[in-house]
């Protein structure tokens, strides 16, 4: 078997595997809840046997569904190349930056080992296609080894790039990686300067904490294709950067720039940049 071949035929095992022990897992639960109601509880509550029929038909119906998709994302994986394969392969091998961004592991499938729904390797091959595009992601992802992955979508939809072109095209046949790398950086900085003026504004709202920043950061815009071009062509430096940012009245670029300081922008974009590694 080849190198190509074993890493497939792993991947497909170990998530099928992966999918069961969740499937057994549930099963067990939802035994163990059913048996803890009394049969006066249940008569109270009208759970009759065809209740619980019915529950079972709809659960199955859905695990039809998630296994169809599973070997849909089984199927798209092979269609990718060796190379993207074999650095995947490696970096699963050595708990590497990728797995651990996406809640993989050589050990999904274990007897013991329970995943969640949207973690393990069924979840990820099942939504790859559909959350990531194709294999451009991957080796974007290693390329430029970003702490926060979502910015690599942010970078696609500014450039205007769709697979399967992707960033490291982009670096290598017409800036540079370094280039690239820079954006991404910024990008992210800008966000997070953003993201920690509401921060404080909604410090308050206890448990609805995370609905409400959800809710008044939806529209914050950290990367446009205008800012990326202007990054990308102009080259300025940090400070020219931030100066320009932090004139709101004079927005060219398309960007949200609520609560952006020059001294806040600066601040962050030099901790990203002082991080060990300095990635995105």
């Amino acid at each position: 078997m080849t190198d190509r071949n074993r890493i497939l035929a792993e991947l497909a095992d170990r998530s099928r595997r992966d999918l069961q022990l969740r499937y057994d897992h549930f099963d067990r639960e939802e035994a163990a809840r059913t048996a803890a109601i009394s049969d006066e509880r249940k008569k109270q509550l009208n759970l009759t046997p065809e209740h619980f029929r019915k529950a079972w038909e709809f659960i199955e119906g859905r695990r039809v569904h998630e296994r169809d998709q599973l070997e849909k994302g089984i199927a798209f994986f092979g269609t990718f190349s060796s190379d993207v394969l074999a650095a995947l392969d490696d970096d699963l091998r050595n708990e590497g930056p990728f797995s651990k961004a996406h809640g993989i592991s050589l050990l999904d499938g274990t007897p013991g080992r329970h995943s969640s729904r949207h973690s393990g390797t069924a979840s990820f091959l099942s939504e790859f296609e559909s959350r990531h595009s194709g294999e451009r992601y991957i080796r974007d992802f290693f390329t430029f080894l970003p702490t926060d992955a979502a910015i690599i979508h942010d970078a696609w939809a500014a450039l205007g790039l769709e697979e399967p072109v992707g960033l490291t095209e982009v670096a290598d046949r017409q800036y540079s990686r370094q280039a690239i790398s820079n954006l991404l950086l910024t990008a992210r900085a800008l966000r997070s300067t953003q993201d920690a003026y509401y921060s404080r504004l909604v410090t308050s709202t206890g448990y609805s904490w995370g609905d409400e920043f959800a809710y008044r950061t939806h529209h914050l815009r950290h990367l446009t294709r205008a800012f990326a071009k202007h990054l990308l062509d102009c080259s300025p430096s940090d400070e020219e950067l931030a100066q320009e940012l932090g004139d709101v009245t004079d927005d060219r670029y398309g960007l949200t720039l609520e609560g952006v300081t020059e001294q806040d922008f600066l601040e962050m974009l030099g901790r990203y940049r002082n991080a060990p590694g300095a990635r995105p």
